[in-house]
């Protein structure tokens, strides 16, 4: 019943010319996505508004995150594999992720360096109308449970196998609190793990905001030969 879902696309994954922890440069990532016939990533890198020591390496900071979006994008485009910009980003305040979906260069420019806190960050946020905030993994060890108001959703299926991210519980607390949006993602990091799981949408969408709109409304995932889908 779902041979029309023809298209795979990875939500969460990390290339090593941003994301410090990651093993996987960017001709590599789309090497092996290619290899596992994906039509689409979200290249989802690490962001640290706080990390930068000053307003200069601030700059470059954002501007090395955007560059190395184009890279994978251009890589992506010679074999035809879609690369869409996403974002994983950090507060000062803990040591919780928050996925971003829907954002564009603009966005990530204007990132205020002062919010040192989700809950700072959520009036910046909430003036883009097709960017949604998802709490990353939010039973991993470390987490802290934020209050559902301010998320559109959460990551309930997390795949990277060098953490318990605890993906029965998360699926338990999305149900408990309604969420409208939950998502899968491999959290790519490391060599040998990649595509463990995949949105399968119907058509691939054309840029960040139609992608959006897939995460909303067509809720349908793969992990291995299994298929996993979330009531809106």
């Amino acid at each position: 019943m779902f041979e029309e879902y023809k298209n795979k696309i990875e939500l969460h994954c990390h290339s090593s010319g941003v994301s410090m922890c990651s093993d996987i440069p960017a001709p590599d990532m789309i090497r092996y996505y290619r290899e596992e016939k994906y039509q689409g990533l979200v290249i989802t890198n690490h962001f640290y508004p706080w990390f930068p020591k000053n307003q200069k390496a601030y700059e470059k900071y954002v501007e090395d995150y955007i560059e190395e979006y184009h890279f994978l994008k251009e890589i992506g485009e010679g074999v035809g594999i879609k690369v869409y910009l996403g974002m994983e980003i950090r507060f000062y305040e803990n040591e919780n992720d928050y996925l971003l979906y829907g954002i564009d260069e603009n966005f990530v420019r204007a990132i205020p360096r002062d919010c040192k806190t989700l809950e700072a960050f959520i009036p910046f946020v909430r003036q883009y109308q097709d960017v949604i905030l998802i709490q990353a993994h939010p039973f991993r060890n470390g987490m802290i449970l934020k209050d559902s108001e301010l998320l559109d959703g959460i990551e309930v299926y997390n795949l990277h196998p060098n953490h318990n991210s605890r993906v029965g519980l998360a699926a338990k607390y999305a149900e408990m609190e309604d969420f409208k949006i939950c998502t899968c993602g491999t959290d790519f990091h490391h060599i040998g793990q990649h595509g463990l799981t995949a949105l399968l949408t119907k058509e691939l969408p054309e840029n960040e905001r139609e992608l959006v709109e897939c995460i909303k409304n067509e809720q349908v995932y793969k992990a291995g030969k299994s298929i996993v889908v979330f009531e809106s």
